[in-house]
């Protein structure tokens, strides 16, 4: 049984099941398919430029007859651009990222020498109306509210600890982001009681949609996001009326 409304949906590293994966095009394509927020990930080069990419190396995601190997931390900005990915795409960095997404953009810190210069970024920048951050790292959230304790962060975890409930107290997050196999609506419940927001995670396949509405999730993180609208929209519509 659906325990409330449909929640809003997050494209996770933009629209990754259908462009590649934290690129201009991918943020764009979340958005055209109807997102209400853009997930990202960012790391720090060697020479100090926030860019948006998800593993620690480009190993994974880099193709083609360019740079193809590296950490992302031992390489520069103008060395990165020497990795070509899927489809022509480039490593943005977070500025490009920012200026291009025109809803809100949760910058998840993977790195946390990344934690700073990201958040003075987002500040000198103007993009503190649009950026929420968020991270597995607690002192990476410590890290930002150094630098502007009005900035709306969020947990993320695979399930609730002693260490996330601390984290969540002490930072005054806004959002706890859970794997679907630690929620439970008692569990959700508990935390919008406590005035957070909870954002189910991943939203792969018709079973987690089904997780994310019974539970009562606000937010649903998908790789496709019009897929899991039209999913939870149909989830919804064929619930018995009283």
């Amino acid at each position: 049984m659906i325990a409330g409304p449909i929640p809003q949906i997050v494209g996770h590293r933009g629209a990754s099941a259908l462009a590649p994966e934290n690129t201009l095009t991918s943020f764009a394509r979340g958005v055209a398919d109807g997102a209400d927020q853009i997930e990202l990930d960012v790391h720090l080069t060697a020479d100090g430029h926030v860019v948006v990419h998800h593993d620690p190396t480009v190993d994974r995601t880099a193709v083609g007859s360019g740079r193809t190997t590296g950490a992302i931390a031992e390489l520069t900005w103008a060395q990165l651009q020497e990795v070509e990915l899927a489809g022509g795409e480039r490593i943005p960095t977070i500025q490009a990222a920012l200026d291009a997404i025109d809803v809100p953009v949760l910058i998840e810190i993977k790195a946390l020498e990344a934690a700073g210069p990201v958040a003075r970024l987002v500040a000198s920048g103007g993009y503190a109306e649009k950026s929420i951050f968020i991270s597995f790292k607690p002192e990476a959230l410590a890290e930002v509210l150094r630098v502007d304790p009005g900035y709306r962060t969020g947990l993320i975890a695979s399930e609730t600890t002693d260490v996330q409930r601390a984290a969540l107290a002490e930072l005054g997050c806004g959002n706890y982001s859970l794997r679907y196999s630690g929620l439970t609506p008692d569990e959700v419940a508990h935390w919008q009681a406590q005035g957070l927001t909870v954002t189910g995670w991943p939203t792969l396949a018709d079973a987690d949609v089904a997780a994310g509405l019974a539970a009562g999730v606000d937010f649903m993180t998908a790789d496709d996001p019009a897929w899991a609208r039209r999913t939870a929209e149909a989830a919804l519509s064929a619930q018995p009326t009283l």
